[in-house]
């Protein structure tokens, strides 16, 4: 099949054929031309679904639906009866075609076996490399057959029914009118990373987030403080502050890079709570109400599974300052359902938190900054002279550092040019390579002469950390 593998590997080839464009006969019921609807309609939080059997397709996307690196919102799915194809009265091989960027990935929902299907048809000449395995995952390029099981005999007039084509326009109402279109809501049990197991950007508390703690958070005393005072032991003595209002919605906000969300994750692991993070721009859906709704799934599931800490990035994106007027822009729907939201979890028991972040806290609309909603607001700011040395000391602990480098004048070096926290550990991480550059390392793991008692040699000295520092003050 001439597909290419899916991968990290930035050198995949993909192999370009020519362009086949299907010559559409008879009416709009023909399975080619559904198939193009389909592809007409994708988009980068879609999947498009061809199958024979629905059932057994949907078994496998559940199986394989941590692979999918896309938020998925939406399913499209194509049903092949019988009598559609040549040959064979369905698909030997179901499989679904998503969007990742700009490119078109296919993945195979077949419930065979390469084995079971030439034992089965002994007869047909199949090519091995024409059969996705169950579960793979491949680019398409313009002109691929998408071979599914189906027999062709061009001689006898027949055309492959599955050719990929890349869509000269977006269009869904075609998809809409031939197939069978379905939202999330119908599709979450697919898709666990997506908003209330719904968004790709939801991240469960695992085992490197419970990790993270205050510990590991340099120049932030009075943050941490605050953050302790208003959401760890409430949630850890519930019994004392049985009769308070609680604060469930804070504001983080300041400067980017400054560990608003490695705040968000600390405070999780301290207590004990099921953390969840989201990009509040993936909210926003072009579907009438999905926005909305995607917004009530996420205050839902943080009262499920209270105690919970849900962290909303970029809260500016969807919630800036609404102007009154007639013309009431697109975001404005948003910024009433968080408010409702926000009323609705302070009256609620659970004790369930949302922490907000943002760089620009002057954009979000004044209602949203109310208390009862995000009423508490924490700035972030800058770590100080001593809050860079702390963050310093955190991320080189590891380090072998040589003994006449003078941590305080690179400290104050970094302060001067108004390091963030981010910074100081990327300035750290950047010297360490320069040690390697320095002594020819790299071109010792590339000819493969790098052994251990090089490890002895990577030494940081203060020439690395001082190239590490001008880097990264001519990129900010």
């Amino acid at each position: 099949m001439n597909i290419s593998p899916i991968g990290l590997n930035n050198n995949i080839k993909t192999v370009k054929f020519p362009v086949f464009k299907a010559f559409w006969k008879g009416s709009q019921s023909n399975i080619s031309q559904k198939f193009q609807y389909g592809l007409e309609a994708l988009d980068n939080q879609s999947i498009f679904v061809v199958t024979s059997n629905e059932e057994s397709s949907n078994m496998m996307l559940e199986l394989y639906s941590e692979k999918i690196p896309i938020p998925v919102m939406k399913k499209i799915t194509l049903l092949v009866k019988k009598g559609e194809l040549d040959n064979c009265d369905e698909l030997a091989a179901n499989f679904a075609i998503f969007k990742f960027k700009n490119d078109y990935y296919i993945i195979s929902l077949a419930d065979y076996s390469l084995k079971k299907l030439l034992v089965d048809r002994p007869k047909e000449n199949f090519n091995k490399d024409n059969i996705i395995p169950q579960g793979e995952i491949r680019r398409l390029s313009e002109g691929v057959i998408i071979h599914t099981g189906e027999m062709v005999y061009p001689s006898s007039g027949g055309k492959h029914k599955f050719v990929f084509s890349i869509p000269s326009k977006s269009n869904s109402l075609n998809a809409l009118s031939y197939l069978d279109v379905k939202n999330i809501d119908r599709f979450d049990e697919f898709n666990k990373r997506t908003i209330s197991s719904l968004n790709s950007s939801v991240k469960k508390n695992n085992e490197s987030d419970r990790g993270i703690t205050f510990e590991d958070i340099g120049g932030l005393d009075d943050v941490i403080e605050t953050l302790k005072k208003y959401v760890v032991r409430p949630i850890n003595y519930p019994q004392v502050y049985e009769n308070i209002r609680l604060n469930k919605g804070i504001l983080l906000y300041g400067p980017p890079r400054c560990g608003k969300t490695l705040l968000g994750k600390a405070l999780a692991s301290e207590a004990n709570a099921v953390y969840r993070e989201y990009n509040a721009n993936e909210f926003v859906s072009p579907e009438v109400g999905s926005s909305e709704n995607n917004i009530r799934e996420v205050f839902k599931q943080a009262v499920a599974d209270a105690p919970s800490i849900t962290f909303i990035d970029e809260l500016d994106s969807v919630a800036k300052t609404r102007d009154g007027s007639a013309n009431a822009r697109f975001d404005d729907p948003l910024v009433n359902q968080l408010l409702g939201c926000m009323s609705d979890l302070e009256k609620c028991a659970a004790p369930a938190f949302i922490i907000a972040a943002t760089n620009m806290k002057k954009l979000i609309d004044p209602a949203l900054l109310a208390t009862g909603r995000f009423g508490l607001h924490i700035e972030v700011p800058l770590p100080n002279l001593e809050g860079i040395k702390q963050i310093f000391k955190i991320h080189s602990k590891k380090q072998n550092i040589s003994k006449d480098v003078s941590i305080d004048a690179i400290v104050r070096n970094m302060h001067e040019n108004r390091f963030t926290g981010s910074d100081v550990a990327e300035a750290i991480t950047d010297a360490f390579f320069n040690v390697l550059d320095r002594l020819g390392l790299n071109k010792k793991m590339d000819n493969k002469t790098f052994g251990y008692s090089d490890m002895a040699k990577i030494v940081i000295t203060k020439a690395d950390f001082i190239k590490a520092i001008q880097r990264i003050v001519k990129q900010k």
